[in-house]
């Protein structure tokens, strides 16, 4: 199976990982399964480092690698796919996210329940 990773839910792999429940972990830890990021959770998460409200891991990058996560690129046609999305979650990120998982016929793993009412498959964390 293929998954993304909400940008919470990467964070916490990294930082918190107790707060992932044990099935989720699971799956996020089984090798057979191919876990992305999106680079639209380290556009995310550098925002919110400049503006003092999040500490960022060190060497996230390599530690992603590391743990044989997928770097997902923002191609221009998720950009604009975006707009199709009806206006059900107003977080751009989140849109971003949805708009990839849908694309790439991806499984989100989140905890945010406003994900689910897009025409996604969510994976509770």
């Amino acid at each position: 199976m293929q998954y993304l990773l909400d940008t919470h839910v990467l964070l916490w792999w990294f930082t918190t990982p107790e707060k992932i429940n044990t099935k989720t972990q699971n799956v996020i830890r089984d090798k057979s399964n191919i876990i992305f990021l999106s680079s639209a959770s380290f556009w995310e998460m550098a925002i919110k480092k400049s503006l003092g409200r999040l500490t960022l891991p060190h060497n996230l990058i390599e530690t992603a690698a590391a743990e044989s996560f997928k770097i997902l690129p923002i191609m221009p046609e998720e950009g604009l796919g975006v707009a199709d999305l009806p206006l059900l979650h107003a977080d751009p990120f989140d849109r971003l996210l949805i708009i990839q998982a849908k694309l790439h016929d991806l499984i989100i793993i989140t905890n945010d329940s406003k994900i689910g009412e897009y025409p996604v498959v969510t994976l509770n964390a």
